[in-house]
């Protein structure tokens, strides 16, 4: 069976450390460094990015952002 286009992107980014949370905050610049990321794997996460964080959703998507990052930070998942 073949893995879901998300499904390879989250055990891409968790191979490298990353939670699922920081798929909104990570750089291009850091993502260029993630093994076996493609280039249509990094339009995704810009695209999802971009959507999330869009102008009309800044205040409630900053929160949620907060306490993902809060919360995963307290779980011990985050790269550093």
């Amino acid at each position: 069976m073949r893995e879901r286009f998300e499904q390879r992107l989250f055990r891409i980014f968790a191979q490298a450390g990353y939670s699922p949370v920081q798929l909104l905050t990570i750089t291009p610049e850091e993502m260029v460094e993630i093994p076996g990321i493609t280039v249509p794997n990094i339009r995704a996460v810009l695209c999802v990015q971009n959507n999330v964080l869009a102008d009309r959703n800044k205040v409630r998507s900053s929160n949620l952002v907060e306490a993902l990052l809060k919360e995963a930070e307290e779980s011990g998942c985050c790269h550093e």
